[in-house]
C-alpha cells in the first residue's frame, strides 16, 4: 500500500526531444551572430590601426619640422636619381641620392642644411617607430595633392627638367608613384588625400587620410563599401564624400 502523500498539480514529466532541438537551435544561431560580430570587427580593426598610425606619423613629421626648424618629407617609394645635379630644388621626385633598394615605406626624411646642400635629404632619427607596421596593416592605394599643391603638380607634369613634353611612358610612370608629402617649419604641409585599404580582401571597406596643407592638420574617415559599388576589378578610387572630413552628415 503506497502511503506517500500525493501533491495535487506536480508531475513528474522532462522537456520532450522537441523543445530540447528548439534551445539547442537557438544557441547555436546565437553563437553564429556572435561568431560573425566579431568577424566583421576584426576585419576592420586593422583598416582603423593602419589609419590611425598613418595619422600619427603625419603629426611626429610635421612637429619635427617645427622642432629643427628643417623641412622634413615622407615618400612612399623609391625615387629617381639625377647624378651630378647637386643644386637641383627638391620640388618633385627628383634627387641626387639613390634610394636603396632594401628601403621599407613609407621614409621621413629631412634636410639638415637646406642653404649649403639644398635638395640633400637624409633619413630622420626616431622615425622607425612611427613607421614600423603601417604596410602589415593597409595598403596605401593612392595619394591625390588637392589644392594649390595639385595646382602646381599638375604644372610640373607637363614638361619636364628639358623643357619639352613628356612621353607616354613618362606620364604613366608619374600615373604610377606616389607623391612626396612635405612638412615646412611653419607647420603648413602639402594639402593631400590618402586612400587606404584593407590587406583582408574580405574588407571592402576604404579608410581617406586628409592633410590640411595651410594648417597642418590631419583627419581620417572610414567609406563603408558594399560589394555592389565596385564597378570594375580596377577600380580603386573612391569617389568624394559628400560630408567633409571630420563633420557628420546632415540630418535627412
Amino acid at each position: 500500500m503506497n502511503n506517500r502523500p500525493h501533491f495535487v498539480g506536480t508531475s513528474n514529466k522532462g522537456f520532450s526531444l522537441l523543445e530540447l532541438l528548439l534551445v539547442l537551435v537557438i544557441v547555436m544561431l546565437l553563437f553564429g551572430a556572435a561568431v560573425f560580430e566579431y568577424s566583421s570587427m576584426g576585419r576592420g580593426a586593422s583598416l582603423s590601426e593602419g589609419a590611425n598610425r598613418l595619422e600619427s606619423l603625419f603629426r611626429f613629421a610635421r612637429s619635427e619640422s617645427e622642432r629643427s626648424s628643417k623641412r622634413v618629407r615622407i615618400r612612399f617609394g623609391p625615387i629617381e636619381s639625377q647624378a651630378g645635379d647637386f643644386t637641383a630644388p627638391d620640388n618633385s621626385t627628383n634627387t641626387v641620392e639613390i634610394a636603396s633598394t632594401e628601403e621599407s615605406y613609407p621614409v621621413v626624411e629631412w634636410e639638415p642644411n637646406p642653404v649649403e646642400m639644398p635638395g640633400q635629404f637624409k633619413p630622420l632619427a626616431n622615425s622607425a617607430s612611427f613607421t614600423e607596421g603601417i604596410n602589415d596593416l593597409v595598403k596605401i592605394e593612392s595619394i591625390q595633392l588637392s589644392g594649390l599643391d595639385a595646382q602646381m603638380a599638375r604644372i610640373n607634369t607637363k614638361t619636364d627638367s628639358s623643357g619639352e613634353a613628356p612621353t607616354d611612358n613618362s606620364l604613366e610612370q608619374m600615373e604610377n608613384t606616389l607623391p612626396i608629402l612635405n612638412f615646412f617649419p611653419d607647420g603648413s604641409c602639402d594639402s593631400a588625400r590618402i586612400q587606404l585599404a584593407d590587406l583582408n580582401p574580405e574588407n571592402l571597406n576604404k579608410s581617406i587620410v586628409e592633410l590640411m596643407g595651410y594648417t597642418g592638420t590631419v583627419k581620417h574617415q572610414l567609406i563603408k563599401i558594399l560589394p555592389e559599388q565596385i564597378t570594375g576589378p580596377g577600380t580603386n578610387e573612391v569617389a568624394e564624400a559628400e560630408a567633409s572630413l571630420g563633420q557628420a552628415e546632415p540630418a535627412p
